[in-house]
Formats: C-alpha cells, structure tokens, sequence
C-alpha cells in the first residue's frame, strides 16, 4: 500500500480500481495501491506521501520529557536529547 495525500481543493477521488477515495472519509491521508496511487498522483491533485517508518538508531530521545526526535534538541519541551 502508498500513501497518497489529497490536495485541499480535491474532494474526492475515483481511482482506477474503481474505490472512491474522499467524500465523507475522514482525513486526507490515504493507503492506496500501487497502481491507484501512480494514477492518482498522474491526473493530479495528489500527491505521494514520503512518510514512512524510521529506525531508532538514528534518532535521539528527550531526557526530560520522554519524546523522539531527530535533532539534539527537544521540539516539544526544548530539553536535551541523548542518542538511542
């Protein structure tokens, strides 16, 4: 499955599959197939999501309040993050 964002001015989609993606579905975030994300994202108004999963190993962990991050300084409550 992809990850597929609907634009802001789009609000439903009809895939090739034949699934309708939008309308009264909450969010705007959607897992598609491959082959419905490629044609999606292909006509417009959609784009390919670039989240994914990451591993601990590169990311830092806050000190004070507990939270993950990816740089040295806590977003959340501005404390200091160590390494995991």
């Amino acid at each position: 499955m992809t990850k597929v964002i609907l634009g802001n001015d789009v609000a439903q989609v009809d895939a090739p599959s034949g699934r309708r993606y939008g309308g009264n579905m909450p969010g705007r975030v959607f897992d598609m197939t491959p082959a419905d994300a490629a044609a999606v994202v292909k006509a417009g108004g959609a784009l390919a999501s670039v989240s994914g999963t990451t591993r601990r190993a590169i990311g830092y962990r806050c000190r004070s309040c507990g939270f993950g991050s990816v740089v040295r300084r806590c977003s959340r409550c501005g404390g200091e993050c160590h390494r995991e």
